[in-house]
Order: C-alpha cells, then sequence, then structure tokens
C-alpha cells in the first residue's frame, strides 16, 4: 500500500506567533499613539483659541450671516418665525456674528430696540410685532442663563429689593450698604411702626429682585437685625443668600405698575348664545355682565395681571378687565387663579388671561420691557 503524501502549509498559530517580530507591534502602538495625541493636541488648540479673545473680536468684526442666525436658532431651540425676523434684523442693521454679539448685551439691546421702533415706522403687522416680542423675552432669558446672579453679594447699591408679606404683598427696599458678611435694606418707616408690617426678626424672609440685565430672582433671607441710622432712616440687615431662583420660566415678560382698571364679572356664552362668527372660527366667547368694579393693577404681562380690589372676589372666576391709561380698551377676559387677602383689607386678584387681542398684548409688551411708557 502506498504511503499518505500529505502537504506542509503554514507553521502552528504557536509558533507563528512565536516568530512575529514584537518590533512591529511596538511601532504599531507608538504610531497609534501619536495620531491619538496628536489630534488630542490640534483638538485642544483649536477649542482654546476660539476661546480667545483674538477669535471673539474677529466674530465680532464680521456681519452676521445666515448660517450664523441658524445655528443661533437650532442651539437654542427657536421658532421659524422667530428666525426669520432674527435674521431680517441681522441683515437689515448689519449686525456682528450673533452667536458673539449676544454676549455685548448693552449694546446688542439696544440694537433690538432701535428694530422695534424700525418695525413700528415700517408699519408692521401686529402680528410681526408680537414675534418680535417674543424673540426679545426668548433672548434675554438666553442672556440672562450665561450671566446668572449667583448670590445677594453682587447686588449693587440702591438697587431695589421687594419685600414679599405671608399674603404675598410686595413693598420696595432699597439696597444701602452690601458688606462679606450682611445686606442693608432701608425699609419705609411705617412698616418699622406697624407690628403687622414689620418684618420680623430671625426667620427667612421673601425677597424679589432684579439683576442689571432685567431678569427677576427670587431668594429667601433671615433677618438679623435692626439698624437706625442717625438720620432717622430704618435699616434691615439681612444675611447674606445664594440660593436665588432666577424666573426665566415665565412665558411672558412682566413688570410693576400702579394704575386704575375698570373689571366686569364674566362667564363663557352657553351654547345658544354663541354668534356665528365665534362659531365658524371655532373661538371662545364670554358674556359680560353690566356691573363694573374699580380697582388697581399693581403688575402686568401679556399673560396675566395683578389687580388689587376691596372687592373679595373668589378664584376660578372670569372676568373682563380695561386698563385706560394703557389704551386698552378692549374688554381682556381672564380668569382669576388665585385671590389673597392683604394686610390693608384689600384683596390682590391674580389673574391668567385667556382671550386678548394682538394689539392689546403688543402695547403691554411694549410696556413690559420699557420701549413705551
Amino acid at each position: 500500500m502506498d504511503s499518505a503524501i500529505f502537504f506542509q502549509i503554514g507553521s502552528s498559530p504557536l509558533s507563528a506567533r512565536a516568530s512575529f517580530p514584537i518590533g512591529i507591534y511596538i511601532l504599531g502602538v507608538v504610531l497609534v499613539a501619536a495620531l491619538v495625541g496628536g489630534f488630542w493636541f490640534l483638538t485642544k488648540h483649536l477649542l482654546d483659541y476660539k476661546k480667545s479673545e483674538k477669535y471673539i473680536q474677529k466674530q465680532l468684526s464680521r456681519v452676521s450671516t445666515y448660517k450664523d442666525v441658524k445655528k443661533f436658532i437650532e442651539d437654542n431651540r427657536l421658532s421659524s418665525e422667530e428666525e426669520d425676523m432674527l435674521w431680517n434684523m441681522c441683515r437689515i442693521q448689519k449686525l456682528p456674528n450673533i452667536n458673539y454679539y449676544i454676549k455685548e448685551p448693552e449694546p446688542f439691546f439696544a440694537k433690538l430696540k432701535e428694530f422695534y421702533f424700525y418695525l413700528k415706522e415700517h408699519n408692521a403687522t401686529p402680528k410681526d410685532i408680537d414675534i418680535f416680542f417674543r424673540l426679545d423675552f426668548n433672548i434675554e432669558k438666553i442672556s440672562a442663563a450665561t450671566k446668572n446672579l449667583l448670590s445677594t453679594k453682587q447686588l449693587i447699591p440702591e438697587a431695589i429689593v421687594f419685600y414679599l408679606t405671608h399674603e404675598s404683598e410686595q413693598f420696595p427696599f432699597y439696597v444701602k450698604s452690601n458688606t462679606q458678611d450682611f445686606l442693608a435694606l432701608e425699609i419705609p418707616k411705617f412698616m418699622y411702626d406697624n407690628p403687622n408690617l414689620k418684618p420680623p426678626l430671625l426667620e427667612r424672609l421673601r425677597f424679589i429682585t432684579k439683576a442689571q440685565n432685567g431678569m427677576t430672582y427670587h431668594f429667601t433671607s433671615r433677618a438679623m437685625r435692626y439698624q437706625t441710622n442717625p438720620d432717622g432712616k430704618i435699616y434691615l440687615i439681612i444675611a447674606h443668600s445664594e440660593d436665588l431662583l432666577n424666573q426665566a420660566h415665565r412665558n411672558s415678560k412682566r413688570e410693576s405698575i400702579d394704575t386704575e382698571c375698570i373689571f366686569h364679572p364674566a362667564r363663557p356664552a352657553k351654547p345658544e348664545e354663541r354668534t356665528k362668527k365665534a362659531i365658524k372660527n371655532n373661538e371662545d366667547e364670554y358674556v359680560i355682565a353690566p356691573k363694573e368694579y374699580p380697582g388697581r393693577v399693581t403688575n402686568i404681562s401679556s399673560g396675566g395681571c395683578c389687580i388689587k380690589t376691596k372687592l373679595p372676589v373668589k378664584e376660578k372666576q372670569y372676568l373682563t378687565i380695561r386698563i385706560p391709561s394703557m389704551n386698552l380698551d378692549e374688554h381682556i377676559i381672564g380668569i382669576i387663579r388665585r385671590t389673597r387677602q392683604l394686610i390693608d383689607q384689600t384683596y390682590n386678584l391674580h389673574i391668567q388671561f385667556l382671550k386678548i387681542d394682538l394689539e392689546s398684548k403688543n402695547k403691554i409688551n411694549a410696556y413690559a420691557f420699557k420701549y413705551e411708557i
């Protein structure tokens, strides 16, 4: 019998590994490490350069492109309507790269105000003005997020700090001294003399203040002591606070005011009371009572307001509001979300607007943004 003949193909895996040149393996590791290190170095160098003053000034020295605006809109999740408005503003005013210019709040917000009057002069529609105010409000929030008020130590002299009573009534105090250890607030003498209004010592009190960028913050702080100055002025000494809460979650800009208003009871219309126009447009409709009551608006936004009145109106009731001093002659429909009795036996009605036309909304925003006062 013939002996079997076999081909010998290669060597065993073990011997193959034993004969693999170790130098090639080391060289490969070194090359990979060099590539990774080089990529890291270039990336870090690029990131450092983009943070440099030279790069920032270069971006501020060129005019915004549509690509810049698109990036800003996408990064901040703004609407397509706001995108069109911002692009028109950048194009018409030839603004620097918007992604960097927004970090220069004073000149940027001056340009926003200038563009508002440009829109008015060119007969922009109420809808366009409404979109502009939405954009303005969102940009304020974006800008404020980069420059948060982190501590009461940042408050400047003469800054207004509103004290909130247990009934949420607001009284303005003024920063008179801001030291490393405490904040001295000047308070009205009538509050100091009134046991019902005088802020209690050794308790945590509630306050509201505004940063220089216009954003509102809530904070609490413990009252330490009172101090009477030689000129008779009363200071409330409070501890510093670092638990400032940014109120950027609001949907519209709110501003304090003190002006007369007229309000009427209202209710949703019954099916048989609805007009053909309201049915066709699928609009909510309300029946307004002829009886009217006086009140004072103490703060306002395009989304609602607070009315001070002697009338103890219960929550969840509908009403209409007119504010003659602001030329708001429309019956703005609202619902009372909260009623609070104040120390002087009056009531604060916290109202959410349910039905308001764009022209009235724009008038309120013009006041809230301090464009037209």
